[in-house]
């Protein structure tokens, strides 16, 4: 090896996850901004039992579907779009990240997915008094923005150097009760609901209800993906 390759810094490798149906540019979008964040990617299509590509360094989990309820003692009749395939997969995963004690990051479903797999529960439903004050086409969604409120001493914090920030939000559901380990560290400015929880055991375990990577214009999401592949770097 030369002295220029030594030097380099090791690129962690980050295995994903993504919608098993469409979700094609948002799976693009989590490339790049590992990428970005000087990491490698690999997305994961099989539960840990079944793989045999090298094992990720992280794991970040991304949105989509619905979590089934009977995942955290939700109620069975409510009605929504599930992905059972993808429920198994990212369970696997996570418990196989908590013996190796890797790195995991939640995005939005993956947020959800993070505290529910550590016992915590979600609201099924969020306010319909709040949802009516949100967009209701596309186009809209894209530019809506929302404030958050950012724990001071948090490792959201120390990634994005925010106490506040402006977001975007596409979610229906949000946490409800933390799962043990895990401490709320941002929450909606308006409602006060859930939008970040972290925890540092067994490895550092950080979920955000918004969707940063469809904010790469913006350094401070680009600085919390990079956040993440430091905290993966070196495993």
């Amino acid at each position: 090896m030369t002295g220029d390759a030594a030097a380099r810094p090791r690129k962690p490798l980050i295995g994903f996850t993504a919608a098993t149906r469409g979700d094609h540019g948002v799976a693009w979008l989590l490339r790049l901004a590992i990428f970005l964040a000087g990491g490698r990617s690999v997305r994961i299509t099989a539960p840990f039992e079944d793989w045999h590509g090298e094992r990720p360094d992280g794991l970040l989990l991304s949105g989509g579907l619905d979590i089934h309820p009977t995942r955290y003692d939700g109620d069975e009749s409510f009605e929504s779009e599930f992905d059972h395939d993808r429920d198994h997969l990212e369970f696997s995963w996570m418990d196989w990240a908590d013996h190796a004690r890797i790195p995991a990051f939640g995005i939005c479903r993956g947020l959800q997915m993070l505290n529910v797999h550590a016992g915590g529960d979600l609201h099924q439903t969020l306010d319909p008094d709040l949802v009516a004050t949100w967009p209701t086409t596309a186009i809209e969604y894209v530019i809506f923005r929302k404030p958050i409120r950012i724990k001071p001493g948090s490792h959201l914090e120390a990634a994005t150097g925010c106490t506040e920030l402006e977001v975007n939000s596409l979610h229906r559901q949000a946490v409800r009760n933390p799962a043990p380990g895990f401490t709320v560290v941002a929450h909606e400015r308006a409602s006060d609901g859930i939008q970040a929880i972290e925890a540092d055991a067994p490895a550092l375990r950080m979920g955000v209800q918004y969707h940063p990577e469809l904010l790469l214009h913006q350094a401070t999401a680009r600085a919390l993906f990079r956040y993440f592949v430091d905290r993966c770097r070196g495993k």
